[in-house]
């Protein structure tokens, strides 16, 4: 057969086609960014279900509202980087960058202290002599007080009495646990527990010092120390609203 002449079986195979191989491989290249897309859809979803356990019904919507884009945009962002590796991962570097240069601008036009306040809410933000504490995600205040020179983290609790320490506080501040009395009771919701009363020298929270004030070494587990009552009557004042605590000197 004449080389020249079409073969009946039609055109053999030609390896320097190249739209064969770029079909064969883009066919090839959407099956990891689909099971990535999948995987992570499925993935957001069973997280949002675990942490909507005890909220409200509006709450688990709006979890679930924002569980259902962070699954969109991170399904697209890591079909992205599956597919063109290291374009993605300068993109991605440069955003980083530019959304950390705005945030980092932000929080230092927006007033003193705001930087270190979200960093860290409970360095809490200082304004016009007050300061101002963010609550958590449980509407709780936490906050970061000096005791006598040492840093103690604190919760705040209008329920509490007292100031009351749990025992590696009070070591931390320089007491003797084993020389303590532990003999004055006091009924919680674990049950009676006992504590021994101290007094604190001083009690600094930004702006808010404190001189000679009473507080309790609680001889149970305490997760974290208590700021009472005994210490927010030593203010003039103290604020709650929109999910902000500002206590005034």
């Amino acid at each position: 057969m004449n080389d020249n002449q079409p073969s009946p079986w039609g055109h053999p195979p030609n390896d320097n086609d190249p739209q064969g191989p770029r079909q064969s491989k883009q066919k090839n290249s959407m099956k990891p960014f689909l099971l990535t897309v999948i995987g992570v859809v499925v993935f957001v979803f069973i997280l949002a279900w675990v942490l909507s356990d005890g909220l409200s019904s509006g709450q688990s919507a709006n979890l679930a509202y924002d569980f259902m884009l962070l699954a969109l945009v991170g399904a697209g962002l890591l079909g992205h980087i599956i597919s063109n590796p290291g374009q993605a991962l300068r993109n991605v570097a440069g955003w980083v960058i530019i959304f950390g240069v705005m945030g980092l601008g932000y929080s230092i036009w927006n007033g003193k202290g705001r930087l270190a306040s979200e960093i860290n809410p409970a360095n809490g933000e200082v304004d016009a002599g007050a300061i101002t504490f963010r609550s958590d995600q449980s509407g709780h205040y936490y906050v970061r007080a000096d005791i006598n020179g040492k840093a103690i983290n604190f919760m705040i609790d209008t329920g509490a009495t007292h100031i009351v320490l749990k025992k590696a506080d009070a070591e931390k501040i320089g007491f003797n646990i084993a020389g303590l009395k532990f003999d004055i009771p006091a009924s919680t919701a674990n049950g009676m527990v006992f504590s021994a009363p101290v007094l604190l020298e001083t009690v600094s929270l930004g702006p808010i010092h404190v001189e000679k004030i009473e507080a309790y070494v609680n001889e149970g587990q305490l997760d974290i120390s208590l700021l009472g009552m005994s210490f927010l009557n030593k203010l003039s004042g103290y604020e709650v609203r929109d999910g902000l605590l500002t206590l005034y000197p």
